[in-house]
């Protein structure tokens, strides 16, 4: 009883601390409460780092009585201060907004107390709080901007009064200042990579690799508007050489249906179309297609002819993706297939009974890429510089897009409706770790990623150095999961799946055959 006296006591001289800050001052007491329950109070010493910089962390801070110091970091560690908060300011705020890295770090100058509101947990509060704290929020923004607009209004006036002489000394000064061009963006004699080809299509390469321009660094992404247009359009491109071959089985009677599915299945956007119609309510099935037969089945052989009629007439309406580099486009289609394949001949080594489909699975796993091409077509090309990275796709997907394949895969696949053991290895294959639901099916569609750009079935420029396999994660869920692979040496597996990789890897990288 004493206890909750206590807390209780505390819980009111929060809320008059609340009281006395301008940010709070249309709060009655019921909504600071509220407020209080979906957020925390913290304590804070003095040169406490609250915020990194170049971090992702979706959370806004008020400080209620204190001050912290914003500062940028330089060439060499060294630290430069932007400005100084005190009590009743507020910081952090863009993760409101956007999904964007901190642009500067945050530190407390002496002992503060800081309310950190995470926008997750404020959205299960009542409607009504929200709409007041986000009113607030904006209000704070439009202030902050009309501050700016005016200070940058300043500044041009004072450069429109100072001398024709010293505006021409002030542009030499910013000629000397402007950085070199980077020649690095300029390719010439481009060598094609090692890689088998027979799942190539025949799109004409568009492009220009000498006049490729770097694309801009977004600072800035609204995470729902990015949801929102990724999946408004989940029309995307399929392989023509795929569409050629599957334009025999449109008419008439189809007599070879194992081929049909086959074909179907080398294209994941066909592949995934298909699976929406056969799960729609209109087929009223009982139980979830998972694979290309199973909807065969469900869907009927000539109501599967007219969706794969409608999907493979829009290749001739809109083809240019990736640039219209043949490289990227059949670096893409191959290496999907090749991880399904891969996925395959891992599950039967390691003999794993999953029920899903462990070749759709592989097929899927990079869904993303398709949307995210439409969203910055500049992006992707650049994996055929020599000079980009492409040792963590994810990150520079971050960086130059604001989102990743992963999560711009698993929005798609949320729209199209693909089963949720898919979705998990779409939104997972990097990080297999984090599957709490079917990490078997992840793990072997992140080895047998791996195992296909080890081999050339990759999109851009081979790796300098080969991926490192055996440090993989997915082998520890494995053993984890799996018991009978727990005293497997995981080295010797893989030198002898690598051979057994070598000796069909001409299968794993061709169309099927009548």
């Amino acid at each position: 009883m004493k206890q909750d006296q206590e807390n209780s006591v505390l819980f009111d001289q929060q809320v008059n601390f609340l009281k006395k800050i301008v940010f709070f001052q249309d709060f009655d007491d019921h909504e600071l409460k509220q407020l209080l329950a979906v957020s925390r109070w913290l304590k804070v010493p003095a040169d406490t780092l609250i915020i990194k910089e170049n971090t992702f962390e979706k959370i806004f801070y008020i400080l209620v009585k204190g001050s912290v110091s914003v500062f940028i970091t330089v060439d060499h560690g060294q630290t430069i201060e932007l400005t100084q908060l005190t009590t009743g300011d507020t910081f952090g705020e863009m993760a409101l907004v956007s999904e964007t890295r901190r642009t500067a770090g945050v530190k407390t100058t002496q002992e503060s107390f800081i309310l950190m509101v995470e926008p997750d947990i404020l959205n299960q509060a009542s409607v009504f709080l929200q709409l007041k704290f986000y009113q607030r929020f904006c209000e704070i923004l439009v202030t902050r901007l009309v501050a700016a607009n005016k200070k940058m209004g300043d500044l041009s006036s004072q450069s429109s009064l100072a001398s024709p002489a010293n505006r021409e000394s002030q542009i030499r000064q910013t000629n000397k200042s402007l950085p070199k061009p980077d020649l690095s963006q300029t390719i010439t004699n481009y060598p094609p990579p090692q890689r088998q080809k027979k799942l190539a299509g025949k799109s004409k390469s568009i492009g220009n690799i000498r006049k490729l321009t770097p694309i801009p660094k977004l600072m800035a992404v609204a995470r729902a508007k990015t949801k929102e247009k990724i999946q408004s359009q989940i029309d995307l491109a399929i392989n023509p050489a795929i569409a050629t071959r599957l334009s025999s089985f449109l008419v008439g009677n189809c007599e070879d249906t194992r081929k049909f599915a086959e074909l179907i299945s080398c294209d994941p956007i066909l592949a995934a179309k298909v699976l929406q119609h056969a799960n729609s309510s209109f087929y009223r099935r009982t139980t979830t297609v998972n694979t290309v037969p199973h909807a065969m089945v469900t869907m009927g052989i000539k109501n599967l002819q007219e969706v794969i009629a409608r999907e493979t007439l829009k290749v001739f309406q809109d083809n240019k993706i990736f640039g219209g580099y043949n490289q990227l486009c059949d670096g893409f289609w191959q290496h999907s297939v090749a991880v399904g394949r891969i996925a395959e001949l891992l599950r039967d080594a390691i003999r794993i009974n999953i029920s899903e489909d462990v070749y759709l699975a592989g097929l899927f796993h990079d869904l993303g890429k398709l949307s995210l091409d439409r969203l910055q077509p500049q992006f992707y090309p650049q994996l055929l510089l020599p000079d980009f990275s492409q040792n963590n796709i994810c990150e520079m997907e971050q960086k130059h897009i604001g989102i990743d394949h992963t999560m711009a895969g698993f929005w798609l696949g949320e729209k199209i409706g693909l089963p949720q053991a898919y979705l998990d290895v779409i939104h997972l294959h990097h990080t297999p770790e984090k599957a709490k639901d079917n990490p078997l099916l992840v793990s072997l569609i992140q080895l047998a990623d791996l195992f296909a750009k080890e081999k050339g079935a990759i999109m851009g420029r081979l790796a300098a150095q080969s991926p490192n396999i055996a440090g993989a994660f997915g082998w520890i869920v494995l053993q984890e999961q799996h018991h009978p692979f727990l005293d497997v040496n995981v080295d010797n597996f893989i030198r002898s799946f690598q051979v057994e990789l070598n000796r069909v890897w001409g299968d794993i990288c061709s169309l099927p055959t009548g």
